[in-house]
């Protein structure tokens, strides 16, 4: 068998069934793996040996006594530094919550320990998950950007130290990341998954993201993690389907591909990229139609970003009174243009907010799924910025879900990838077609650090 951190997630928990692979194993060998990458990539705020290797031991006892709790048990996964994680510290890179330390778990986290799944650590974030850039590099190319804000969790998924790694998306924060580092991710429906115990940026857009590196992966994790939780208001009470069931057999989609925007703005990289793309899944079989956006996109970017800057006011407005010099110039800019933004306007861009999700959710009817480049280009050089995220705000402005696939390798050596978008809770559908579309892909690429 090959080294155990090379397995997808899906692979991993089969051999972890099967009692050909031990969790302890799996643990020693992303440990060992991070060791080995770590001082390049920069990947990890926090983590956590002791209690992965513990947590490790009791899966294994768990199994032995057949106990086995489901395709998680014993599968590491790595965690945002948003998620709050009882004794374990959670510092949403920021200064301020440095040497903060929960007393319980985000809903999300509950989960993944109630399925078995071991937390092997914290994955770098940008400040409060906004703008101002995490350490991390790119395991493509260490002197390019990873995207961001779940910077160390795409990265770290990307590099084989984790199989699987949990995130957050409040504009374009889990499929660009997932896109520069060639791994996949899903941003599912708004109020799909809890995001209670997360530090907020802005609660009417905030949603979980995952990031594993096949479609049967992140398929593996929602299952566990989609459902109501009472203490998040915004989750929803929406019956849970089986989707690892909908991955069996997928057949060929009817695709809504979206030249107005995503092409018109995207390079001419990117654009042929995807071009080449819709002709390769319609040989395989799609029915390739053009569709256009709805009316309602015409100022959603300006819309989104307001709304963003007017609920991160309020998110921060206790502590940015106390500790306003410890955030960075990035921050205090978000979040005096949001102090700034009256109630009216706010009523204004919630209105808009809830036409667009209207009308979205209508397009998405027409065909099983939307498609479109993920990002504009592959990742830029540098680590200060973590590149464009307007070809995800769409689906996060909505709330509806997107898949984001890795597809190819750019003439720099860095990765594309295309993004895919279905109604608000039909994450079954959309996760089939993406299994599909991932076998025509055919992406078989890894880092060069790899």
């Amino acid at each position: 068998m090959a080294a155990p951190y090379t397995l997808t997630l899906t692979a991993a928990a089969e051999h972890i069934r099967t009692r050909q692979l031990s969790p302890v194993d799996l643990v020693r060998s992303c440990l060992q793996r991070i060791d080995q990458l770590e001082p390049r990539v920069q990947a990890w705020v926090t983590v956590d040996r002791d209690g992965a290797l513990a947590a490790a031991r009791r899966c294994e006892d768990e199994i032995q006594r057949g106990q086995y709790r489901g395709p998680l048990h014993g599968i590491p996964i790595g965690l945002k530094d948003i998620f709050y994680t009882a004794g374990l510290k959670t510092t949403a890179g920021s200064p301020i919550h440095a040497d903060f330390v929960p007393d319980f778990d985000a809903g999300a986290v509950r989960r993944l320990r109630e399925a078995g799944a071991i937390i092997l650590g914290k994955a770098q974030t940008t400040e409060f998950a906004a703008l101002a850039p995490a350490p991390t590099h790119n395991p493509w190319n260490l002197e390019h950007t990873p995207g961001g804000s779940s910077s160390g969790s795409a990265a770290a998924v990307a590099a084989a130290m984790c199989p699987g790694a949990l995130g957050s998306q409040t504009y374009g924060s889990t499929i660009r990341p997932a896109a520069y580092c060639g791994c996949v991710g899903l941003k599912p429906t708004y109020g799909r998954i809890s995001a209670s115990g997360i530090f907020a940026l802005a609660w009417s857009l905030d949603h979980v993201g995952l990031f594993a590196r096949t479609v049967s992966d992140v398929a593996l994790l929602l299952q566990s993690l989609a459902g109501d939780d009472p203490d998040d208001p915004a989750c929803e009470a929406v019956p849970v389907p089986d989707y690892t069931q909908a991955l069996r057999d997928p057949t060929p989609p009817r695709l809504g591909l979206v030249r107005e925007f995503f092409l018109e703005k995207a390079e001419e990289e990117t654009r042929k990229h995807v071009e080449a793309v819709a002709e390769r899944f319609a040989r395989a079989g799609a029915e390739i139609v053009e569709v256009r956006l709805p009316d309602s996109f015409a100022g959603e970017i300006d819309a989104h970003f307001a709304m963003l800057q007017a609920e991160t006011a309020t998110t921060h407005r206790d502590s940015y009174a106390q500790h306003a010099t410890r955030y960075s110039p990035q921050m205090q800019d978000l979040i005096e243009k949001g102090r700034k933004i009256s109630a009216t306007r706010y009523i204004e861009l919630r209105r808009h907010q809830q036409r667009f999700r209207h009308d979205m959710n209508a397009l998405c009817r027409t065909v099983d799924a939307l498609f479109t480049p993920s990002t504009p280009a592959p990742a830029p050089r540098g680590l200060n910025s973590t590149g464009d995220p307007s070809f995800n705000g769409p689906a996060s402005f909505s709330g509806i879900p997107s898949l984001g696939l890795p597809s190819w390798v750019s003439a720099s050596g860095l990765p594309l990838g295309v993004q895919l978008m279905s109604g608000a809770f039909t994450e079954d559908r959309l996760l089939a077609t993406g299994k599909w579309c991932e076998a025509v892909l055919d992406f078989q690429r890894v880092p060069s650090l790899m």
